[in-house]
């Protein structure tokens, strides 16, 4: 009898610690004003102190945003989720049409509902040119990012361009690194970035060997207008959320690295582990910041 309580219990226990991990997880705070910046020197020491910046004084004008949105790429963006076309589906009927077959060319899924079109031989020239108008705004922090190392910019490249977005109904992605090393991944916003649409969510201060798990900051979300530049060290762990909204979430994402530590840096125990690492961060710092306000 006392052995069956004893169970009973224990698995009660366990369940309510689920529970709470999960309330504790579905926190969505947004970043603060303490990671904006006015300039670009400011915003350089924002990446350093928690690993992320909004860059007030670079935001792209509407015209720049809607050249953007005008792209051929982002007038083929996926604006729900695609029926697979896999082999399976296929046995099972299902209808994929030519539309779709296109899309599917073009974009590549990374979790449900998440599209990326990265891929530089698929934007025509006109695309080019408008990501490079892009990039030449956002160019000043990337130039003072690496400037800031010994080495200037020796070795720096960029590793990855594209055009991305987040349909309604797609899913949190698994926390994550951009890379290993130190690096700078910038996402320019083309609508504006909510809680709701689900807006990047990094934990501060993880760009750092130290970072502590007992931080009361937790995980911030990214909640910015349309054309702002949010950058962020690419030690940062951070995953893209779900758009719980009826509108799709579309975004530019450029990321620089240097050649001798070109991402990702880890492999898939790594990867795995990282994403272990970011949950359990979110969860206690989450649940240290109650308990130091319940003290207040």
């Amino acid at each position: 009898m006392h052995r069956h309580l004893a169970i009973v219990a224990t698995a009660a226990a366990a369940g309510g610690t689920l529970y709470a991990c999960h309330k504790l997880e579905g926190q969505l705070r947004p970043l603060d004003s303490s990671c904006a910046a006015k300039t670009v020197p400011a915003a350089i020491n924002c990446l350093k102190k928690s690993g992320v910046t909004v860059v007030e004084g670079l935001r792209l004008d509407s015209n720049l945003v809607m050249d953007t949105m005008g792209m051929k790429a982002a007038e083929s963006m996926p604006t729900k989720k695609l029926k697979s076309s896999s082999g399976s589906s296929r046995r099972r009927g299902v209808t994929i049409s030519k539309e779709q077959e296109q899309q599917e060319k073009m974009w590549r899924l990374s979790a449900i509902g998440r599209y990326h079109c990265r891929d530089e031989d698929k934007f025509d020239a006109n695309d080019m040119k408008v990501l490079e108008r892009v990039e030449k705004e956002i160019w000043p922090v990337v130039d003072e990012f690496f400037r800031a190392e010994e080495e200037g910019m020796e070795g720096v490249y960029r590793s990855e361009m594209q055009l991305m977005t987040a349909v309604p109904g797609s899913t949190h992605q698994a926390w994550h690194k951009d890379n290993r090393g130190r690096g700078l991944s910038i996402i320019v916003p083309l609508v504006d970035f909510t809680a709701e649409n689900g807006g990047t969510q990094l934990l501060l201060g993880s760009h750092e060997s130290s970072c502590p798990v007992g931080s009361d900051q937790g995980a911030k979300v990214v909640i910015a207008p349309a054309g702002s530049v949010v950058a962020y060290d690419s030690r940062t762990i951070h995953r893209g959320l779900g758009n719980d909204t009826k509108k799709g979430r579309p975004a530019l994402i450029f990321c620089y690295d240097r050649e001798r530590t070109p991402p990702p840096g880890t492999g898939t125990a790594g990867s795995i582990g990282t994403g272990l690492q970011g949950r359990v961060l979110d969860i206690v710092s989450k649940a240290v910041g109650q308990v130091a306000a319940g003290g207040d």
